[in-house]
């Protein structure tokens, strides 16, 4: 049963990752993609909304503590990955400052979407960045 408390919460932010990459792929707007977002599983609207529009207002902030604070390269990182790392950033700067349970989540949802080792990369960036 605890276990299911916090599914709404991780399909909220599997959800982010899915929206942004389409955006970045798209160059649509959020809502865009947001009038055609379609998740028939129970998640967290509100957690949603607020990583989204937190993303949306502080993408630049995001980026400049990425590349100040860690060694690499951004322009050579797939897309996926790319949303994967600045949600993650995002969530734990403006909306939940609970570094172990973002670095958790979001490593879950890089080893359910992303290449088989991008979970330690992100591991890394994150332990540098925040």
């Amino acid at each position: 049963m605890i276990n299911k408390k916090y599914k709404p919460q991780l399909i909220a932010r599997e959800s982010a990752v899915k929206i942004l990459y389409q955006m970045k792929i798209k160059d649509d707007s959020l809502e865009d993609v947001m009038f055609s977002f379609v998740e028939k599983r129970p998640y967290d609207k509100e957690l949603l909304s607020s990583i989204l529009n937190k993303y949306i207002s502080n993408t630049n902030k995001i980026t400049e503590l990425l590349t100040s604070k860690t060694d690499v390269s951004y322009e050579t990182i797939p897309v996926l990955d790319l949303c994967i790392i600045h949600l993650s950033v995002c969530e734990f700067l403006f909306i939940n400052d609970s570094k172990n349970i973002v670095i958790n989540e979001y490593i879950n949802i890089a080893k359910k979407y992303s290449s088989p080792k991008m979970y330690t990369f992100l591991n890394k960036v994150l332990d540098d960045a925040l």
